[in-house]
């Protein structure tokens, strides 16, 4: 009862807080020659800036001095400044909801240009998205000073990734991301769709492969409605998507007994690059079929009834039969 009374109280007190406008301030590793526009993203502004905003540099070398040099040592001077805005209760609310925006359109663009596979030689694995953060996330006020102690460092950061050029993306990546924005703002469950995106991008963050496939098989569960069912539901639903199903079905089959040896063993193999891409490519499929929701379903969850249905015409012909017969005798009953 003391427990529940103080979450009670503890919960009154932060509706209580008066509303405060944050921002958080990043980088981008795009090339300076873009330009990239304002985007308005769940309640969030988020700006692009080639330099860094005059206001922010006292409280961000501070923040930076602080730090020891062999985490960051300075700004990377050829990407993208980044900066989120909005209107919380709290410094971690405001982080958490600009975050979300910044990696939902990270995520969407990754979508679009993830592409090649990534062989490593030895040493650490290079990170697979293509458009990434740099290490330090900084919370500042509207005069730009520190509006919290607190940072948001990034521990697996890549330093040596190259930059984005969407000028030459012959796959317009920009377009792309109007579209999608577009698609998402008319899908009835949009907002679910948006967590497994921000998902995505998380885990192709990582230069752990291992965990990169098991949350990659997470974002397979919870965009085939499966996270409470067994891996056969899973590959089930998702093999529907494919003309050759018995193929898919086996590589799956064979992604989920990796999944399963690198929750346990790590394994880590020579091999890890193809399974990471092969599974990548699963979720991506889907995300994109969720994106576009050509049938209109309301949910996820009325998705995977789609999902479920049997990949035969004629007996799905024969169940709309059934279907009718059943309509029929109810208007008669």
């Amino acid at each position: 009862v003391a427990v529940l009374s103080g979450i009670k109280n503890a919960l009154r007190e932060h509706l209580a807080k008066p509303s405060q406008l944050y921002w958080l301030l990043t980088t981008i590793n795009i090339n300076l020659s873009n330009d990239l526009p304002i985007y308005n993203i769940n309640g969030c502004s988020l700006h692009f800036y080639k330099f860094l905003p005059k206001k922010y540099r006292k409280a961000r070398e501070s923040i930076i001095s602080e730090m020891a040099s062999w985490l960051i040592n300075k700004d990377d001077s050829s990407s993208y400044y980044i900066t989120a805005r909005v209107r919380e209760k709290s410094e971690y609310d405001a982080a958490t909801r600009m975050l979300d925006a910044i990696d939902l359109l990270r995520g969407i663009w990754n979508l679009h240009i993830n592409k090649t596979m990534v062989f490593s030689f030895g040493g650490r694995k290079k990170p697979i998205n293509q458009v990434t953060l740099g290490a330090l996330h900084t919370l500042h006020d509207k005069n730009g000073d520190k509006a919290s102690n607190t940072f948001w460092y990034d521990p697996e950061h890549y330093e040596n990734h190259s930059h984005v050029d969407f000028a030459v993306n012959a796959y317009k990546t920009i377009e792309f991301t109007k579209n999608v924005r577009k698609l998402l703002k008319k899908n009835s469950y949009g907002k679910d769709v948006e967590i497994a995106i921000i998902r995505y991008v998380r885990a192709l963050d990582s230069q752990d492969y291992d965990a990169v496939v098991i949350k990659l098989w997470s974002i397979l569960e919870y965009l085939t409605a499966t996270l409470q069912e067994n891996y056969d539901k899973t590959i089930k639903r998702t093999v529907f998507q494919y003309s050759d199903r018995e193929y898919n079905k086996q590589v799956l089959e064979h992604l989920r007994q990796y999944r399963n040896r690198s929750v346990h063993l790590r394994s880590g193999g020579n091999d890890i690059e193809t399974h990471v891409f092969q599974l990548k490519s699963y979720v991506e499929h889907l995300l994109r079929f969720h994106i576009a929701n050509h049938f209109k379903f309301d949910s996820l969850q009325e998705s995977a009834m789609f999902m479920d249905l049997q990949p035969d015409k004629v007996a799905l012909k024969k169940q709309i039969a059934l279907c009718r017969a059943g309509i029929s005798f109810m208007t008669k009953a």
